[in-house]
């Protein structure tokens, strides 16, 4: 059976072992590097580069480390929703790479079901609220930052969270964030099998020119116009689909007009 290698260091296999099946691949770990070196949640590191780029790095190094032909590498991304900017964001990429032909695709799940949140606490009732709502202990919780003494990330049981975070309270308050790494966050485990399905269902098309998988959608084409003034609107009229192998491109069109409410003319 063909491999296909994931290098993760936070148990990402239990989420895409579902995606390696669906492919008929066997799914094999990559070990001899270290993913926080692209990127930390607790931002010991800045992340280098784009979320993309991040996950396709972790893929091509798969493929390396391994010397398996596919690999496979995912990251995530935390913070308000695109949209209002009032409830908390979560956005997973799983990247495939076929390091003969040289050809990534992507998937790409995102969307409210998620439990990142962070707070400055006061006291260990506050710190008791805040561990509840977050679903400690099932997810784990970080303590403080970096450049602080208890920062810790480490807390599994109430005991443990309330030891590490006492020394803190000398100073009136501490800094508490939910735990995105992977291993310590089912609900996010969930979006990544997500991501992992979305990048399954996008390689099952190919392109009509030279049969690559991963044919879809790259981009949408502004202008559909207003059912009011008949003027263009920043609305989606088409989306551009294309082979990253090849680079054949073609459009499909979405709609020609959208209602006057999303038209600045119309309703500025």
């Amino acid at each position: 059976m063909p491999r296909i290698a994931l290098l993760t260091q936070h148990g990402k296999a239990q989420a895409l072992q579902p995606l390696a099946d669906r492919l008929g691949l066997e799914l094999v770990l990559a070990t001899g590097k270290n993913t926080d070196d692209l990127g930390t949640f607790t931002r010991e590191r800045e992340r280098v580069g784009s979320q993309l780029e991040a996950a396709l790095t972790k893929a091509r190094w798969a493929c390396e480390l391994t010397g398996a032909r596919y690999g496979l590498g995912s990251e995530g991304s935390f913070g308000p929703d695109p949209h209002l900017g009032m409830v908390p964001w979560g956005v997973e990429i799983v990247a495939w790479w076929d390091a003969e032909r040289g050809h990534a695709v992507h998937g790409v799940a995102q969307g409210g079901a998620t439990n990142f949140r962070h707070r400055s606490v006061d006291s260990e009732a506050a710190l008791r609220a805040f561990a509840e709502e977050a679903g400690f202990p099932l997810h784990g919780l970080v303590i403080g930052r970096p450049q602080e003494p208890w920062f810790d990330k480490d807390a599994a049981d109430w005991a443990g969270l309330f030891e590490r975070a006492a020394p803190a309270w000398a100073t009136g308050e501490l800094w508490v964030e939910t735990d995105m790494r992977a291993h310590r966050n089912p609900t996010r485990m969930r979006m990544i099998e997500a991501a992992g399905w979305a990048l399954a269902e996008r390689l099952a098309v190919v392109c009509p020119a030279c049969q690559a998988p991963g044919f879809g959608p790259v981009r949408s084409l502004p202008g559909a116009r207003c059912e009011g003034c008949g003027l263009p609107t920043p609305a989606a009229r088409a989306e551009v689909l294309a082979c990253g192998a090849c680079a054949h491109a073609l459009q499909r069109p979405l709609r020609e007009t959208v209602s006057p409410a999303r038209c600045a003319y119309c309703n500025p």
